[in-house]
This record gives structure tokens, sequence and C-alpha cells, in this order.
């Protein structure tokens, strides 16, 4: 039990990083989709889109560990922004992906904050 516990530690370790500076571009990517965007903003929703995935899934590895106190994320939240952010990629609304970013961006901080306890 003991290594797993460590193992999710050691993925917390890359993922409070790495969440810092996916914040990082889901702000400036939201602020470009809700005003000027270029073209390689579209791109950088992939990437975004992407990272996400990976810390979707780090949380779910995670998080018997860091909801042992209380719960850390909002699924619940969380779930309806990644079905936002959908149906707005699908529609190719900027204004609606960015909106749809900026509430991801609750869960990436929020998982951030949960791992930080743990490294």
């Amino acid at each position: 039990m003991e290594d797993i516990r460590q193992q999710q530690i050691d993925v917390l370790k890359e993922a409070v990083p790495y969440s810092e500076k996916l914040l990082g571009a889901i702000e400036k990517v939201s602020e470009e989709l809700a005003g000027e965007s270029y073209p390689e903003t579209h791109d950088a929703v992939n990437v975004i889109i992407e990272g996400l995935n990976w810390l979707f899934e780090v949380y779910n590895g995670t998080k018997g560990l860091i909801n042992s106190e209380g719960s850390a994320v909002d699924e619940e939240q969380t779930n309806s922004a990644v079905k936002e952010l959908s149906e707005a990629v699908t529609a190719r609304d900027d204004i609606l992906v960015s909106k749809a970013l900026v509430k991801l961006g609750t869960f990436v901080k929020s998982l951030h904050d949960a791992g930080e306890k743990y490294i």
C-alpha cells in the first residue's frame, strides 16, 4: 500500500509544476479566443486539451490520496466543463471554448493545490 502512495506522490511531483504551466497557457489562450486570436491559438487549444487529458489521468490515479481529507476537485463541475468544451470545439465557437477553458482552469488549480500538499 505504501508503494502505491509513493507512486501517487511521484506523479503529483510532476503534475504540480505542469499544472502551473497549463494554467498560464489556459489564461493566455482564453484571452486570445475571447479577443483577437492568432493562427497558432487553435493549435494551442489542442495542446491544452492534451494537457488536460493527462491531468485527468493523474487525478483518476491519485484521487484516493488527494481526496483523503475531503473532496479536492468538484467532479460534477469538471465533467460539465469538459462537455461544454467538447461542444464548443465541435461548434468552432471561440468564445464558448474560452469560457469552457476558464472553467477547466478551476479543475487544474484544484488539482494543483491538492497535489502541492503531498510534494
